[in-house]
């Protein structure tokens, strides 16, 4: 598991003089969970995050827990989908985008397009992934 960390570190450190990336974590204080992100949507119509932050390339809103992540996932995928991301996770440290969660005024969230680098991401033990919220009408 160490080596899996080790591997991982680059995706958390910033450097100042790189223009794709931030001089600071930018969110402070525990993510918010998905479904409190939902309810400010469906019932306030109040998007919960709008600017986005940049670090190693990748635009995202906020890092999440990839194990929370998982249950947003709506359709099945098997281990030859995802296998190859799960090696260029290894090799690069990060993904190459951000994971896109649909987020409904019917009060659903679902991860369809990214479904294989929440796998992959928890098939090689990365413990957080960016994510970027897409609002919607209905998913």
């Amino acid at each position: 598991m160490r080596d899996v960390f080790k591997l991982f570190e680059g995706w958390r450190r910033y450097k100042k003089d790189d223009h794709y990336s931030v001089g600071m974590d930018p969110f402070y204080g525990p993510p918010p969970l998905i479904n409190d992100v939902v309810d400010c949507w469906a019932r306030e119509n109040v998007r919960f995050f709008i600017d986005l932050h940049n670090a190693n390339g990748v635009s995202y809103h906020v890092m999440l827990p990839t194990k929370d992540l998982e249950f947003h996932i709506e359709r099945g995928t098997n281990k030859s989908e995802y296998q190859f991301l799960g090696q260029q996770l290894i090799e690069t440290g990060y993904p190459m985008n951000a994971v896109r969660i649909d987020v409904g005024k019917n009060g659903k969230a679902v991860i369809n397009r990214d479904a294989e680098i929440v796998m992959a991401a928890k098939h090689v033990g990365l413990e957080q992934l960016p994510v970027i919220f897409n609002f919607h009408k209905e998913v």
